[in-house]
């Protein structure tokens, strides 16, 4: 039995999958079901059309990113709507904690390494190892080639900078909610206290989240998705976008 079916849930309506026009229409269709299949927190089905999509060549961190990733988005407005309730929110968090761990093996044996290694974790204070999207960012830089070091949640300053200077990472991501800025600033101070603040790339997410708040922190950018995180990491290599000092320089 599936969790949608344990927790009693009726089918929402069908919903397409926005990605991009070089997938086949078998790859596209299994991408748009595995987005239904999140909505319905239909756990069974997923392992199934995930299994399938590796089968056919979908790309493992487009399975996350353009369906299960949307999918989880949507539950989470239709329980801000009052049409679903907050536990289905924590099954489709574990559920996707799950297919980030299937699909990892697939993602790094189809990424040629970069040779670069992103540090990432929740703030101190930040507890809800489970239930936000740290994984998916972690899976979309680990489908780029990055090395991926993940600490876990409720990390202390300190611990960023020790493992960044340890790894030698290029990037370091912080994920946080709104209330949790001090902490989000105090990495910021730690990376300069350890001598690397201009050797990384810091980059943070998280609700309540803008660039204001990016630049008050001492960040580099802020990910309003996996994806927006990414591309703005290789904006920020490239020269693209500006890094925090040259902002505030200004």
């Amino acid at each position: 039995m599936s969790r949608g079916d344990s927790a009693g849930q009726a089918k929402q309506p069908s919903i397409k999958c926005p990605c991009s026009s070089w997938y086949t229409a078998l790859q596209m269709d299994i991408l748009g079901k595995l987005r239904q299949a999140m909505v319905d927190l239909d756990d069974e089905e997923i392992i199934r059309l995930l299994q399938a999509g590796l089968d056919v060549g979908v790309d493992p961190v487009s399975m996350i990113t353009d369906a299960l990733s949307p999918g989880l988005e949507l539950v989470g407005e239709l329980i801000q709507k009052k049409e679903r309730s907050v536990s289905d929110l924590v099954l489709a968090s574990e559920i996707m904690n799950e297919a980030v761990e299937m699909l990892c093996p697939a993602m790094e044996a189809r990424a040629p390494s970069t040779g670069e290694v992103m540090v990432i974790g929740n703030v101190q204070g930040g507890l809800h190892e489970k239930y936000n999207g740290k994984r998916i960012v972690a899976a979309a830089f680990i489908g780029a080639g990055y090395r991926v070091v993940d600490l876990g949640a409720d990390v202390p300053a300190s611990e960023f900078a020790r493992v960044a200077k340890e790894h030698k990472a290029t990037v370091v991501a912080a994920s946080a909610l709104g209330s949790l800025k001090p902490q989000c600033q105090a990495i910021h101070n730690a990376l300069i206290d350890a001598g690397i603040r201009d050797e990384v790339i810091y980059l943070i997410g998280g609700w309540g989240i803008n660039q204001a708040w990016c630049d008050d922190v001492g960040a580099d950018a802020f990910g309003e998705n996996a994806v927006d995180g990414l591309n703005k990491v290789k904006a920020l290599r490239n020269g693209d976008l500006p890094r925090w000092r040259d902002r505030v320089s200004r």
